[in-house]
This record gives C-alpha cells, sequence and structure tokens, in this order.
C-alpha cells in the first residue's frame, strides 16, 4: 500500500482527507507564548478572529523531524511505501525536516516539495492519492506529480505587506513603506520562487489585479478546478466564485479559510486564487 502525507499548509476539506486517507502533519503557530498545532489545538476561524483582535504578531514553526519520523513509523506496515507531499521549501522548511525524517525509518519515503501551498498543494496530494490507487511505485508516482505540478498555478494577493515583513517574507522597511503607500501585491510561485508579479495602489488597484487573474481562468477552457483561499473576509472571494459559476458553470470552485500558518504571512484581507 502507498500512503499519502501532507502539511496542515494543504487546503484540503474534512471530506477529502478522510475519502482519500490522507494523513496530516500539521505546523505550530505560536501565540502569547504558547505553541498550537495547526488546526487542532486552535481553528482556522479561531486564528482568523485572533489576526483581526489581537496586536501581537503570531510566529510559526514547521513539525520537527521526529513528528515525521514517529508519522511514517506509524503508517506502514511490511511492503508499504509513503509519499509525503509538502508546502515549498520558499515558504517553510517543511519538506527538508521530511527528507531527513525518511532516512531515518526503514519504510520506503519519497518526499516531493511541492513548490506550492494552500490549494495548489492541495491539488498535488489529491492526484497523489488517486494515482496511488492505480499505481504501486512511489517513485513512478512522484514523477508523475512532477508534471502535474507545472499545471498549477498559484496567485496570493497580499493587502499589506506588514505581515509579510515580520514573516521575514520582506524586508521590514518594505513593509513600512507599504502601509504608507497602501501598495498591494500580487504574487506568485512559478516553479517554486516566489516573485511579485503586479503591484497596485489602494482597492481599486487590487480589484483590477484580481479582475485580470479572474479573466484569465474565464478564458482558458483548460482550467477544471479554482481554490480560493482567504484569511479573514470573504467579500472578495465570494464575488469570483459567483463570477465562475456564472461564466464558467464546468469549474470546481472551492471557496474557504486558509489555513493559520499561512494567515500569519500574509496577514489581514489577504486571499489567493489557485487553479489548474
Amino acid at each position: 500500500m502507498i500512503h499519502i502525507v501532507t502539511d496542515s499548509t494543504a487546503q484540503l476539506t474534512p471530506a477529502e482527507i478522510k475519502e482519500n486517507n490522507i494523513t496530516v502533519v500539521p505546523l505550530q503557530v505560536i501565540l502569547d507564548g504558547k505553541t498550537y498545532r495547526d488546526n487542532i489545538d486552535m481553528t482556522r476561524q479561531e486564528f482568523s478572529e485572533h489576526l483581526a483582535t489581537d496586536d501581537e504578531f503570531p510566529k510559526t514553526s514547521q513539525p520537527s523531524i521526529g513528528q515525521f519520523v514517529e508519522t511514517y513509523k506509524a503508517l506502514a506496515k511490511p511492503g508499504d511505501s509513503i509519499v509525503s507531499v509538502h508546502i515549498g521549501s520558499v515558504l517553510s522548511g517543511t519538506a527538508q525536516a521530511a527528507q531527513m525524517a525518511a532516512q531515518q525509518v526503514d519504510v520506503p519515503v519519497e518526499v516531493l516539495d511541492s513548490g506550492l501551498t494552500d490549494r495548489g498543494l492541495a491539488f498535488v496530494v489529491l492526484q497523489a492519492a488517486k494515482l496511488a490507487k492505480t499505481m504501486g511505485d512511489a517513485k513512478a508516482i512522484v514523477g508523475k506529480l512532477t508534471d502535474y505540478m507545472k499545471k498549477i498555478t498559484l496567485t496570493c494577493f497580499v493587502n499589506s505587506l506588514d505581515y509579510f515583513a515580520k514573516g521575514g517574507r520582506a524586508k521590514r522597511a518594505i513593509g513600512f513603506v507599504s502601509s504608507i503607500l497602501k501598495l498591494k501585491l500580487e504574487l506568485t510561485m512559478p516553479n517554486g520562487k516566489l516573485e511579485v508579479t503586479h503591484k497596485a495602489r489602494g482597492e481599486k488597484g487590487m480589484q483590477k489585479l484580481l479582475k485580470n487573474v479572474v479573466d484569465t481562468i474565464v478564458a482558458d477552457t483548460h482550467v477544471t478546478q479554482v481554490g480560493l483561499s482567504y484569511v479573514d473576509s470573504h467579500t472578495d472571494t465570494d464575488a469570483i466564485e459567483k463570477t465562475l459559476k456564472d461564466k464558467r458553470p464546468d469549474i470546481h470552485v472551492l471557496n474557504r479559510l486558509t489555513s493559520p500558518v499561512i494567515m500569519t504571512h500574509v496577514g489581514p484581507a489577504g486571499l489567493a486564487v489557485i487553479y489548474v
């Protein structure tokens, strides 16, 4: 049997996790000196509310090597193997921790750095689960997933660089200046890299960026699935979902709160549009 493992930044519904027998290893968020397992000790809604009401900036940490070792040992029986798919290394050291753990267990483990996160990571994980039902070679599955990842586009919209800067993803000075200029960013993750695709000022500029992405999806007949993820307000994602359902009812859309770890780095009013 081939087991599928991922981490809690994957935007998977409880039903998807259960139906596909996916094991999720949680990252952690640190608040007021206490460590909470992502979406276990604190739900997405609770953490979203925390960001809106608490001035303290939360911190995050990746799973330990020991957590992965325990997970791999508990899952596998003689003859089994594991495909472990994780958040892009540009955002977290989770994949590296999984790889080190894989070297400490007897069961064969293939670790894949997806170069993505959120629903983009989920798309890869769900594809892995699908392939595992008909393929018995973990390495061959990873090979197919590597090709599949090229079909996924992840676009993240950051309304304030303050959280992005504090989370170590941009210089603090950039965060300070952006708060004055009301700078908005459109970020993408091509080939696992984090890049600024477009910049805009104010809400009108942000809406223009969103419209461009939605128009691209509507015009591309090859798009089959779209993930809409948000930090707190779902006003924009609801509007996008309605547009897609009106113009492209053939596309499956998932519109959902993102994980606390992603919330921490994207910040209030952030959202993502991810499609395959």
